[in-house]
């Protein structure tokens, strides 16, 4: 690879950070988010650097442990008292 492409973009970095901070915040260790996320150890690792990964699926779950939506918001990883009913 490039040089160019092993230096993480502006947005990758700024989620890469995100995503660092929400795991310690959560107090999980890079193991335990993988199990948790069912990924290898080395995705997270190479999210929270900023390096691309291959299966973007991964990324996902890794951010639904963490609590994070791809647009930068945190939410409630179990929302609390939301029912899927509709009303009569």
């Amino acid at each position: 690879m490039s040089e160019q492409h092993d230096k993480p973009s502006s947005l990758d970095a700024a989620l890469a950070a995100q995503i660092h901070a929400a795991r310690v915040r959560g107090a999980y260790s890079i193991e335990s988010l993988a199990a948790l996320a069912q990924v290898a150890p080395e995705v997270i690792v190479r999210l929270e650097h900023g390096l691309p990964i291959t299966d973007a699926g991964a990324r996902d779950r890794v951010m639904d442990v963490l609590g994070l939506r791809p647009d930068n918001h945190f939410y409630p990883v179990q929302p609390i008292g939301l029912s899927l009913r509709t009303p009569d």
